[in-house]
């Protein structure tokens, strides 16, 4: 019988060079599936990427809608023309003039790594680090933020390679120029706007008579209490007769769905729990007198600014390797917002969470308030609209 003999060296190396090799094929197949999905749904669409010159705007669908229709609303009073794009074949903006639907995001990311424009303005971060790549052919990307929270819970570098970003208040300002030092990374253009979709949903008046339920609204993810403490905290409440509105991030029902259906599958015979699917949170904020949420979430302005409700906020150890908190010095911008309209609950603060509900208390909120928070409250969409053709004009 033979023995080979590989020392540790030998087999470290070799084992690196198979992970490599794994990693180049499988970027490889990746490149030759989104092509072959762009050839066909161009083909299907008869789409051409050029719109050189111009200023496209890209959405991954219809649950931004809100986020750009102020600022499309603006640029269409001003008579100025503009292209939609859109991965998602329900979105409202294909009913504008000069709008097309791109296929799915693997067929939309395509399109876009080879476009020609002058402006492109998104909401999908990440710019040049995973599939989504710079186009030559583009001569200024534009993030335009579709959330006021902090930028501590984004992946990291997912600013990094944008020309100019649309922020919603001094902490994102702040924060994003101290990731720039830090890194050495290009400056960009940094504009006080605000969050866009609060044009929209502050026209509407929210009816506060039925509050009578718990809400209960996670993030998705590892930065989120669900895993760790979501059953356990329906439960209590549950023992403890509270209505319970379940309200998880969309995108738990794709990243956390095992853990959302063990919950469900326990809960859904009780008559005080109802789980939201629904992609607008008006109907569930609502009917609830308190929110109970991750302090990452990005409802919790939300509900602070329009619902007057206390956000009970749960602050845990997470592992932030892979975002951009672990690269920044400071707290998100969500902790100085609780701290003055709820509370940031620890881990041991969990066993008292009946008697914390019971001393929660509505309040009053104004507009010099939420100002220290958000730029240009209620008026960002015309604001937006103004620097986004102000960076057009100047190109």
């Amino acid at each position: 019988m033979i023995f080979l003999y590989i020392d540790p060296g030998t087999g470290s190396l070799i084992i690196t060079s198979l992970v490599a090799l794994f990693i180049s094929l499988k970027n490889f197949l990746l490149n030759v599936y989104y092509k072959l999905i762009s050839f066909f749904s161009t083909k299907k669409n008869k789409l051409k990427n050029d719109f050189s010159g111009k200023l496209v705007f890209f959405s991954e669908g219809k649950k931004y809608w809100l986020v750009f229709k102020p600022v499309l609303d603006n640029l269409n009073k001003k008579k100025i023309p503009f292209i939609y794009l859109t991965a998602d074949s329900s979105d409202p903006g294909l009913k504008l003039n000069s709008s097309y639907y791109l296929g799915n995001m693997n067929s939309a990311i395509h399109f876009l790594n080879n476009l020609k424009a002058k402006v492109l303005v998104c909401t999908t971060p990440q710019l040049d680090i995973l599939q989504w790549k710079r186009s030559k052919n583009v001569k200024h990307y534009c993030y335009i933020n579709h959330s006021p929270v902090d930028i501590h819970s984004y992946k990291k570098f997912a600013f990094d390679h944008f020309d100019s970003i649309l922020c919603t208040s001094s902490f994102q300002i702040k924060n994003l120029n101290y990731l720039e030092k830090s890194r050495g990374s290009k400056c960009k253009v940094l504009l006080e706007t605000g969050c866009t979709y609060y044009d929209e949903i502050f026209e509407k008046k929210i009816n506060n008579r039925y509050n009578e339920f718990i809400l209960i609204a996670p993030t998705w993810g590892d930065r989120s209490f669900l895993l760790k403490y979501g059953y356990s905290i329906i439960k209590t409440l549950i023992n403890n007769n509270y209505k319970i509105i379940f309200r998880p991030h969309p995108q738990s029902w794709i990243s956390d769905l095992d853990s959302l259906n063990i919950i469900i599958k326990k809960f859904k015979n009780y008559k005080n729990f109802l789980v939201d699917k629904e992609i607008n949170s008006e109907e569930s904020t609502s009917k609830s007198k308190v929110l109970i949420t991750d302090i990452s979430s990005g409802i919790v302005h939300d509900i602070i600014f329009l619902n007057n409700l206390p956000v009970l906020a749960i602050d845990f150890s997470w592992d932030d390797g892979g975002y951009e908190s672990s690269s920044l010095n400071s707290k998100s911008s969500s902790s100085y917002l609780i701290n003055d309209f709820g509370k940031i609950l620890k881990e041991e603060d969990l066993e008292s969470i009946v008697e914390i509900i019971e001393k929660s208390k509505s309040f009053i909120i104004n507009e010099k308030t939420i100002n220290k928070h958000v730029f240009n409250f209620k008026n960002s969409g015309y604001i937006a609209s103004n620097q986004i053709m102000k960076i057009y004009n100047s190109i």
